[in-house]
């Protein structure tokens, strides 16, 4: 009949690759998703970092101009050592200088201004108005860039409220005072302030004012070196207009916060659409602001996202590669190992080599092999003990039912009926009957202990009669072992044994003991004594010489009968040692023979000698 394949090894290699796939599927997906989570994050916390530091160059950068700013001012009223100790002030203070012509004035304001452009490169243009002489001193850092003459310098304020001596600034614009055929076509930012006799104690009669522009995108330079900028940035004052944009979209207009999703331009902070990073200056009030759309970071992350799909697909498809061969391996060798057992089913025992890997698999196929080897062994045990097991019983009633003992016991009832008539030889005939009856009936391997007796008591009631009463029994078992199981035909040969035997030559006076003990070590020992002639120590060794020798034919003028070397075997071949008989004698005194064998009932007796515990 040929070998069906099983079907749940392919099964197997399935289930293998299936829970590979999901394991490293769900492993590398939580990396990715932890991967690009911890990216996004990490690009978000850049970004954020990288627009703080650019707002912070930008606001110190717009501090350092600002104070520029002032320094210029503030240098105008101080003495020129190179002007005869006078400052640009006194020039425009006709008290002072009421000899300076005109022209000498012009040259000293004129050098002057050219002087500060020239220091300053985010100053595109200055001038200074002087009220006293009606006179406008110009310089600009541009070629071709002039005034108008149309424009009215005298007869308009500096916006930004009364008469004081506060710095005023007006936000990006074109100015008109420019000459609209000269360069006109970019924005400044004027930074402007009244300027006062050096003594004023009342600022509302001013000599003139100056005005500064610097060019309305000079906050590029604080930046222009960085690596990036991403997003937009912008400069707002205190009044909410929109000095520099860095797209240019806002610039000279009042800053519109509610695109970037900010209310207040107090507390502005990032939200789910846009990261915000802004600084405020003490100096100038200015605030500094970086807005970034937070989908551009995601498109870097998507980039970041794009290379990781890659790396995640080749590490998926490598993984399930791997996995397919290290299934296939270990499928293969647990296929091999189902044929093992496939082959043990049809009784093949041999042809198994051993184990190559040392691993769980090849522990596994180790085990095997030798649970087969175990079992070959078992069963071939087995087998050679119900072959010696059957011998055995086929000698013991051999050695029950020989035909010294039949003729000796049909003798013995002639002579009885010749003398006694009825009574006696129906007697001798109820109990042969009995004995005959149990040989039949009696089946299986064990019985109980009560029904072994019962049987070596029939035998002795026919000893008894047949040896004219020349000896007792004396029974010596607790009731609480009779229920102890024991191998069937064990008592009668040693009861035998002492009969011929011990009491050989007795005619009166022998006494026959039959003992049971349960010892501490749950051994069950039965003892068979007699008080007669006994042996000596040669000869006890000789007899135990002879009951391992099962095979041996009996010795003419041998002491001992079969049944001795029976009864030994079979318990050696049910229990193993150092189970068995064990003999003690003294010349002229006694002989006692014990059974040493496994305390347990009938039923646990039969489990025990098909387990492992028997030898």
């Amino acid at each position: 009949m040929s070998r069906q394949k099983p079907r749940f090894v392919s099964r197997y290699f399935i289930k293998m690759l299936l829970s590979y796939g999901v394991v490293i599927i769900i492993a590398l997906g939580l990396v990715f998703a932890f991967t690009t989570s911890r990216v996004v994050r990490t690009l978000t916390e850049k970004e954020s970092r990288v627009d703080r530091e650019i707002v912070q160059q930008v606001r110190a950068y717009s501090d350092g101009t600002y104070k520029t700013v002032q320094g210029i001012f503030s240098r105008l009223y101080m003495p020129l050592s190179y002007y005869d100790n006078y400052s640009i002030v006194d020039y425009l203070n006709p008290r002072k200088l009421e000899t300076l012509d005109r022209k000498a004035k012009r040259g000293v304001i004129s050098s002057y201004l050219q002087d500060i452009c020239a220091a300053n490169a985010f100053i595109s243009d200055i001038f200074i108005v002087d009220y006293g002489d009606r006179d406008v001193f110009f310089f600009s850092s541009v070629a071709g860039r002039d005034t108008s003459l149309d424009y009215d310098f005298y007869g308009r304020d500096l916006p930004g409220g009364p008469v004081d001596n506060k710095i005023r600034c007006v936000p990006n614009h074109i100015p008109e005072y420019i000459n609209v055929s000269s360069v006109n076509d970019y924005a400044v930012i004027s930074y402007c302030i009244y300027l006062f006799d050096e003594n004023a104690v009342r600022f509302n009669r001013p000599l003139g004012y100056i005005v500064v522009n610097v060019w309305a995108d000079h906050f590029k330079e604080a930046y222009q070196n960085a690596d990036s900028l991403n997003g937009t940035l912008f400069v707002v004052d205190g009044d909410g207009m929109t000095l520099f944009d860095s797209s240019g979209a806002m610039a000279g207009t009042p800053f519109d916060g509610s695109r970037f999703g900010i209310a207040d331009l107090d507390a502005a902070a990032s939200n789910r659409d846009w990261v915000v990073n802004m600084l405020r200056s003490e100096r100038t009030g200015y605030r500094f602001m970086n807005v970034v759309s937070r989908a551009v970071i995601r498109r870097e992350a998507d980039a970041i996202r794009r290379s990781l799909y890659g790396v995640l697909v080749v590490c998926i498809a490598l993984a399930m590669v791997i996995s397919m061969v290290s299934a296939q391996l270990f499928s293969r060798r647990i296929e091999q190992l189902v044929r093992k057992m496939r082959a043990l089913e049809h009784g093949e025992f041999d042809g198994y080599p051993a184990a190559a890997a040392n691993d769980e698999i090849g522990y596994l196929e180790q085990s095997f092999n030798n649970m087969i080897t175990s079992l070959d062994k078992h069963i071939q045990t087995a087998y050679v003990y119900q072959l010696k097991s059957k011998t055995a019983e086929l000698k013991a009633l051999q050695a029950q039912i020989n035909p010294h003992f039949l003729f000796n016991t049909l003798e013995s009832i002639r002579v009885n009926a010749l003398i006694n008539k009825d009574a006696e030889t129906a007697k001798m005939i109820h109990i042969l009957g009995n004995l005959f009856r149990w040989n039949i009936k009696t089946r299986g391997m064990f019985v109980e202990l009560h029904e072994e007796i019962e049987y070596a008591s029939a035998f002795v009631e026919l000893e008894k009669i047949r040896y004219a009463d020349a000896f007792d029994v004396v029974m010596d078992v607790p009731q609480r072992l009779m229920t102890l199981g024991v191998p069937r035909f064990i008592l009668q040969p040693l009861v035998e044994n002492a009969i011929k035997h011990g009491q050989m030559g007795v005619s009166e006076g022998g006494v026959i003991t039959i003992g049971a003990e349960e010892r501490e070590d749950g051994t069950l020992v039965i003892s068979v004594a007699d008080n007669g002639r006994g042996m000596d120590a040669e000869t006890v060794r000789h007899i135990e010489a002879r009951l391992d020798q099962p095979e041996a034919e009996a010795e003419p003028g041998d002491q001992t009968s079969i049944g001795l070397s029976n009864v030994h075997q079979r318990l050696r071949i049910l229990f193993g040692e150092p189970y068995g008989l064990k003999i003690e004698s003294e010349p002229g005194v006694r002989t006692v023979i014990r059974i040493v064998m496994p305390a347990r009932r009938k039923e646990e007796l039969e489990r025990y000698v098909q387990s492992d515990h028997r030898g």
